[in-house]
């Protein structure tokens, strides 16, 4: 994809530009090598030569024979101006910041045109570690943006303001299920900026080419199966399937949707023949129907075969799609149920601010996300970018109760709605487990082996 691979590499040449001209990586210091740099952001190397090639070509780097990429030594950092700067910690690449961060730094400067943003992306991959070292660098982020995921993992969290007493108004507001997740010890050191269930997105005009019934509030697993085998062809004669009904990816962020909706918590309540009965859906549509195609969740954006037209429905969520939008899509994805299982459940994301203690300009970080709380903008950025708002009021404005009913974000469905860390607080057993799961993608062991062993590592919990 032309379009996508000019994003991924543009988009990691302004990661390390920002990262350079901020004094992260000094002159004369060494970038991550190329297979450190695919591996951190996700990305290809071709996309990552591209990047690399883009920077040199601006004179900020210098490839050295046989030992990596520098950071030109001649170069001359700018002295910084006399504006107030609010320097932005973010996870990068970031659907958010791309999407979803201009508005509100837009919002923010109208209000305070004397402060000038920073916003510099690190590895999602070792974030944590990237947030440690900027401090030995001596740059001191005003506020962190990172995922569940990686606050999840952060063991210090002690370390960062407790918002309650700034945005009580506010929080009033939200989701009572985004408070309860990331408050602890009767603090809540993380502003959810957005979120959003894992959900079932569809192309409808793959649908109607076919003469597929499109979904609707009433259908069912086997209603899914058959429209998936419809949908599912060999689209240019040579006898091969290139197009697929389903396309699933094998990341914990995903498939345990389905576990989900057949009553798997992944905890003691679990039962063996709610897992075997999970698996035996996913082998059956990957290798007996053969009308569901894999792909691995480790990029930006990880739904090629969704945004080509070879897959007719994905997994994904409003804050992926945001992604996939700015590659100017030839068609609007439309959401469905999830016909998985008896139970109406799912999984959640979320993108959070963070404020350290140690932050230079705290009383500016509440202000920005004051902005960010805003109704207004919290309304545009729903209109405009598509993103999910932490208000239900405010989605209730923007979208029908059938489109949030398909999104389970009810305030009754939100309750089946589990973050990831909430399913395993450790994330050492999430990576076995997809290690462990290597072979059950690949068709060469049965359910019911891995049944027993998924069962094993949730007695291990």
């Amino acid at each position: 994809m032309r379009r996508e691979n000019e994003f991924l590499y543009s988009k990691l040449a302004q990661i390390l530009r920002e990262q350079i001209m901020s004094g992260y990586i000094k002159p004369g210091q060494f970038l991550l090598s190329e297979n450190e740099l695919c591996k951190f952001y996700g990305m290809s190397r071709t996309s990552v030569r591209k990047a690399l090639e883009q920077l040199a070509y601006e004179g900020l780097i210098v490839k050295k024979v046989g030992q990596g990429t520098i950071v030109s030594p001649d170069l001359t950092i700018p002295a910084a101006q006399e504006k107030t700067t609010l320097r932005i910690l973010a996870t990068a690449p970031s659907h958010f910041v791309d999407s979803g961060m201009p508005y509100l730094i837009e919002q923010f400067q109208q209000t305070h045109p004397d402060v000038e943003i920073k916003v510099l992306g690190f590895p999602a991959f070792d974030f944590s570690e990237s947030i440690l070292f900027s401090g030995e660098q001596g740059i001191y982020p005003d506020l962190i943006l990172g995922t569940d995921r990686q606050f999840a993992e952060m063991t210090e969290k002690h370390m960062f303001l407790d918002l309650l007493p700034y945005f009580s108004d506010s929080f009033a507001g939200l989701y009572p299920r985004l408070l309860e997740a990331f408050q602890t010890d009767k603090k809540l050191v993380a502003a959810p900026a957005t979120f959003s269930t894992v959900y079932l997105a569809y192309n409808s005009s793959l649908f109607e080419k076919h003469g597929v019934t499109l979904p609707d509030g009433e259908w069912s697993t086997e209603d899914f199966i058959a429209a998936s085998k419809r949908l599912t062809a060999d689209t240019d004669g040579d006898g091969i399937t290139d197009q697929f009904g389903f396309s699933l990816a094998t990341s914990f962020g995903r498939w345990p949707v389905l576990a989900l909706q057949n009553g798997v918590r992944f905890d003691a309540s679990t039962q063996r023949e709610d897992v075997l009965r999970t698996l035996q859906f996913l082998h059956e549509i990957l290798y007996k129907h053969r009308c569901a195609s894999l792909y691995p969740f480790t990029r930006l954006l990880n739904s090629e075969a969704f945004v080509l037209g070879k897959a007719a429905m994905i997994l994904t969520t409003a804050i992926e799609l945001a992604g996939l939008r700015r590659l100017n899509l030839s068609f609007e994805p439309k959401v469905a149920p999830l016909p998985f299982g008896h139970k109406k459940a799912t999984q959640l994301v979320a993108n959070l601010f963070l404020i350290p203690e140690t932050a230079p300009h705290k009383q500016l970080a509440v202000e920005f996300l004051q902005t960010m709380y805003d109704p207004q903008i919290q309304k545009r950025i729903g209109q405009e970018a598509r993103f999910i708002s932490v208000f239900p009021e405010i989605n209730e404005q923007l979208w029908s109760q059938p489109y949030l009913e398909s999104l389970n974000i009810t305030k009754k469905k939100m309750e089946e709605a589990y973050f990831s860390f909430e399913l395993f607080d450790n994330y050492a057993l999430i990576e076995e487990l997809e290690a462990e799961m290597e072979m059950f993608w690949c068709g060469m062991e049965s359910a019911a082996s891995f049944t027993d062993k998924l069962m094993s590592i949730i007695r291990r919990k």
